[in-house]
């Protein structure tokens, strides 16, 4: 039988085909599946990544607050879209769009002098920006592989495509929405029962809290409820029995010496780096106590009853 030329080059392209569209694939769960922890680990704390925004200084913070929420949306729809192959190639240009609008982001922060770490994978997951922008680029080069490789494929069928991004959308506003009332801390921060000093990065800070058995009360000595919890908190520490209490905030030295100005504390307060403690708490005030420099107890919320410490 004999073989034509049009059957031969066809026989030659097939598995070149079969291995860009392989490759196109890969390419695009793998991006997927990255907006999508992406999205998830922000939506675990909107809030701080609103303050993550407004550090840059290009919004301001009431603005940023809406920006991050919404921008928490956005990947999540978007990592589902291409994890489901809804408009592959329309899904992926995006996503490069998004990550160069990152990746100037970090540029500017680096111009403008800024160190802090990104918030692109949530509070509790740390990379410079400059290893941020590597990522973005690697991430580009996953984008394009998705495009050159998908080339010609079109997808899920628009009927399916509408209800994936309908439902994206609905179930990752829900979720951003009642995050912070959910009672998940204990899974997301670092803070919880069993763990060391060392576990929470404060053995080198604070050394005196690894001996006997101390209450430690994270605050914001800038919140108005404030003052109310260190009342609180001076009538436990004027108990006989009970443990010595200490505050650890992330506000600054200034916002501290005012604090004690106005409230004078009878509990020592000291700083520490919000790199460090944010990942202790999503929402303040926390508590936990110290024995011999593991934790025992975590309370969100309000300060530990009386008896549940002596």
């Amino acid at each position: 039988m004999e073989i034509t030329a049009d059957a031969r080059e066809q026989g030659q392209t097939r598995p070149s085909l079969s291995w860009m569209r392989v490759v196109g694939h890969i390419g695009r769960l793998a991006l997927g599946l990255i907006f999508l922890a992406s999205g998830v680990l922000k939506a675990v704390d909107p809030a701080e990544f609103a303050h993550q925004i407004a550090g840059y200084g290009i919004i301001g913070p009431r603005l940023a607050r809406l920006t991050a929420p919404a921008l928490i949306v956005f990947e999540i729809a978007l990592g589902v879209a291409l994890v489901a192959g809804v408009r592959p190639l329309l899904t992926a240009t995006a996503s490069i769009l998004l990550l160069l609008a990152f990746i100037a982001i970090e540029a500017y922060g680096i111009a403008a002098g800024r160190t802090e770490s990104c918030g692109c994978f949530g509070a509790y997951l740390k990379r410079t920006p400059g290893e941020v922008i590597v990522e973005d680029f690697l991430f580009i080069g996953l984008a394009l592989l998705a495009i050159v490789g998908l080339r010609g494929w079109a997808g899920a069928r628009p009927g399916r495509a509408a209800a994936i991004l309908v439902a994206a959308l609905c179930l990752s506003t829900a979720f951003v929405l009642a995050s912070p009332s959910l009672p998940i801390d204990d899974v997301v921060t670092r803070l919880r029962a069993g763990r060391t000093l060392a576990d929470l990065d404060l053995a080198a800070r604070l050394p005196q809290l690894a001996q006997g058995r101390h209450l430690v009360a994270l605050i914001d000595v800038t919140d108005p409820r404030a003052a109310e919890t260190a009342a609180a908190l001076d009538a436990l520490a004027s108990r006989p029995g009970a443990p010595s209490v200490i505050g650890l905030t992330p506000s600054s030295e200034q916002e501290i010496d005012a604090f004690r100005w106005t409230v004078v504390p009878a509990f020592e307060i000291k700083s520490v780096d919000r790199d460090v403690i944010k990942r202790l708490y999503r929402r303040l005030p926390r508590y936990f106590v110290l024995d011999s420099g593991r934790v025992v107890a975590v309370y969100d919320g309000a300060p530990p009853e009386a008896r549940d410490l002596l």
